[in-house]
């Protein structure tokens, strides 16, 4: 008893011992608010209707634990496999649920503020790292996507951290923590394939700091073995599910016809929605950042030599933050603000670099003044972009409201193996739990469909996701009848879904 009592005395003087650390309880304190925000709004959209993309997820995992036996699946190459698959062990545990998909997302999204501190602490110091993961755990764009079941939230946390590992492998020369850094980075890719957009950030790296000197380094190669070892399985399914190699695929399935210039447009738009990300006021921290850095054009012929480590650093920051910006705007043919979400660690820590010089050179000024202008600068940047998640999240709380009902409807008005005609797949098809058939694009078409499946039951319109314009005057012109409807108004004047027995 007595040597228990003594090891829970030590244990109680370390943690004591951290928490008066003023630097841990700043840590624990932004952890602590990142997950309480997190929390708020995760029981306020733990049963908001799923989008397009979270629906693909929801389908193909339901498939895969066997739970949907009546219907068939598609598999988009353009999707990664391992969301789906895992999705697919909480369902076996569960059931359809959608409580452990959300909260793994939730996880995820706090573990992308855990590794922005690690990676600013690595690199600077504890000051950097606070900053840093405190505007991560604020981030609008960061806060909205933790309560949508995509896979930006495991891109965003794996490429974190494994920038982090990457980054003590240079500073260190330890080779595990660049084997843990390619394990991560094919498991995050796994997930999503841009995250290993962090790799081409990486190989410059090297290629600028070491020449070809880094490829005669043996860990290098064990480090690319691992890489490619992780990604195996999903290579070889691909392989014999689709006879190529969908990894390599992917991209181009939603790539422009031209890489250069619609790369550029995609590239400036991001560019331009830079004030909505951080405010104004915050921007102007960033490029003053940028600024400070500087002596990284003035000094770049120094960076391979030795003693160079504060190039090194800003050379590591700028390549993570506009490499993969680049790539989402050349490979992808659109743009979303949760494309670029991997370039914000590094755009938090080089604004935090700013705004602790700005801090020191004030303090020694007046200590009480610059304490102020700190708390008013992070107040203000709380406020902006805790406003505007609030905002978007709340709006789009409902969004596809409609669609979902209607699914739900019609799981519970029809039987197993009966059809559905709608251009809201796969929401519908997930939601009822029905085989749906896309409405084509001519009424000649569609009669075909009509007359070689006597299951379909359904026709299914809607101004939320469009049809072609002959299918809104169908139902009128075949008397068919309407036996639900959901509306824009309280006075149902205004349909904007509407079910039609066939």
């Amino acid at each position: 008893m007595e040597e228990q009592q003594e090891i829970i005395d030590k244990r109680t003087e370390k943690i004591t011992a951290w928490f008066k650390n003023p630097y841990n309880l700043a840590f624990f304190s932004i952890m602590l608010f990142a997950i309480a925000i997190r929390l708020y709004y995760f029981v306020l959209t733990k049963n908001q209707p799923l989008w397009w993309d979270e629906a693909e997820y929801f389908m193909l995992a339901r498939h895969w634990a066997g739970l949907s036996p009546h219907m068939g699946y598609l598999f988009d190459p353009v999707r990664q496999f391992l969301n789906p698959l895992l999705m697919s062990v909480f369902f076996r545990i569960t059931g359809v649920n959608e409580f452990l998909p959300r909260l793994l997302i939730l996880i995820l999204s706090i573990g992308s503020v855990l590794g922005t501190y690690y990676l600013g602490k690595e690199m600077f110091d504890k000051k950097i790292g606070l900053l840093s993961s405190f505007f991560m755990s604020v981030f609008w764009v960061n806060l909205f996507f933790s309560f949508r079941v995509l896979v930006d939230m495991h891109s965003l946390a794996f490429f974190t951290f494994s920038a982090f590992f990457f980054y003590k492998y240079f500073k260190n020369n330890k080779p595990k923590d660049l084997y843990l850094a390619s394990l991560l980075i094919g498991v995050g890719t796994l997930f999503k394939l841009s995250t290993a957009f962090l790799l081409p950030a990486i190989f410059l790296y090297l290629l600028m700091t070491e020449r070809l000197a880094f490829l005669k380094k043996k860990e290098i190669w064990i480090a690319a073995f691992i890489f490619v070892l992780t990604l195996s399985p999903y290579i070889i399914w691909g392989y014999y599910q689709f006879g190529e190699f969908i990894l390599i695929k992917s991209p181009s399935s939603v790539a422009p016809d031209s890489y250069l210039w619609d790369g550029i447009n995609h590239l400036k738009s991001y560019l331009i929605l830079f004030p909505s990300y951080l405010s104004w006021l915050l921007l102007l921290v960033f490029i003053l950042g940028l600024v400070s850095m500087y002596k990284l054009i003035l000094g770049f012929d120094l960076l391979s030599k030795k003693g160079d480590d504060e190039l090194k650093k800003q050379l590591f920051l700028i390549l993570i933050l506009i490499i993969p910006m680049i790539l989402v705007s050349v490979m992808l043919d659109h743009t979303e603000d949760r494309y670029v979400l991997n370039s914000f660690p590094a755009t938090f820590i080089i604004s935090s670099i700013f705004i602790i010089k700005a801090f020191n050179f004030i303090k020694n000024k007046n200590k009480i003044f610059a304490i102020i202008l700190l708390i008013l600068l992070l107040g203000f940047a709380a406020q902006f972009q805790i406003k505007s998640s609030d905002g978007l999240i709340k709006n789009k709380i409902n969004s596809y409201s409609e669609v979902k009902e209607a699914g739900i409807w019609i799981n519970q008005n029809s039987e197993p193996l009966d059809l559905v005609a709608t251009n809201s797949n796969p929401q519908i098809k997930y939601y009822a739990n029905r085989e749906i058939i896309q409405i084509p694009n001519t009424e000649e078409e569609f009669e075909e469909i009509l007359k070689s499946n006597p299951k379909l039951k359904y026709f299914v319109i809607s101004a939320i996701q469009k049809s072609p314009d002959w299918a809104y005057s169908y139902p009128q012109n075949k008397n068919l009848t309407a036996v639900n409807a959901y509306f824009a108004d309280v006075e149902q004047k205004q349909p904007v879904l509407v079910i039609y027995k066939l």
